[in-house]
């Protein structure tokens, strides 16, 4: 499952920040129930594309790259991202994917899996992530795709498609956008794959590599 601009670019970041597993959700009403449950997780992600009230950190992989989050649990929801892994249904085993972690997802399927059919899926009907669902699909069968090029389309993609969202370029949204935008970009900055698991309605993903 492919998401690039920005949900598992930022559940990346948070593995990186410290996370030790993710709980990716469909609704906000079952981030908050979940919060319930577990009293010391993070709540993650965004509505509409801003942070829910009551949530810890936005869909921010600048932001979320500095937070300290202690090897505990991180529960995420996005509009597209986590809704998306969420309703897969599939008994064999789903990986997160975005451009930050595209190769060591590649990796972990060709070791764990390389016998196995491959379906990469997009949650969005957008460019950066079919750019990057091909770069993949390149990487899966042996071949070596440019990762420039990967960059240069992630770039292109949000300036096109969602810059028009914060049209003003001296808001905070606008600056913001613009970091997570070169942070999306980076090609292969984490070196571990997102492995998910069911755990009930929801998917929960963790690091491996």
């Amino acid at each position: 499952m492919v998401d690039v601009i920005r949900a598992f670019t930022t559940a990346a970041a948070a593995f990186a920040a410290g996370a030790e597993r993710i709980l990716c959700v469909e609704t906000l009403g079952e981030a908050f129930a979940l919060q319930r449950i577990h009293r010391d997780a993070v709540l993650m992600g965004e509505e509409q594309g801003d942070r829910p009230a009551g949530f810890d950190l936005g869909n921010s992989p600048i932001a979320v790259s500095t937070a300290d989050l202690g090897r505990g649990l991180v529960i995420q929801r996005t509009s597209n991202g986590t809704r998306g892994l969420a309703a897969t249904r599939e008994a064999g085993s789903v990986l997160a994917a975005a451009a930050t972690n595209v190769g060591a997802t590649a990796r972990w399927i060709t070791t764990h899996r390389p016998d196995s059919e491959v379906t990469i899926l997009c949650t969005g009907d957008t460019s950066e992530d079919e750019a990057c669902a091909k770069h993949l699909g390149k990487l899966l069968i042996g071949a070596s795709p440019d990762p420039g090029d990967l960059s240069a389309a992630i770039r292109a993609a949000g300036h096109q498609e969602h810059m028009a969202q914060w049209r003003d370029p001296a808001s905070e949204k606008h600056d913001g956008f613009v970091a997570d935008l070169e942070a999306c970009s980076v090609v292969d900055r984490h070196g571990f794959a997102m492995v998910g698991h069911r755990d009930g309605a929801n998917v929960e993903l963790r690091a491996d590599g």
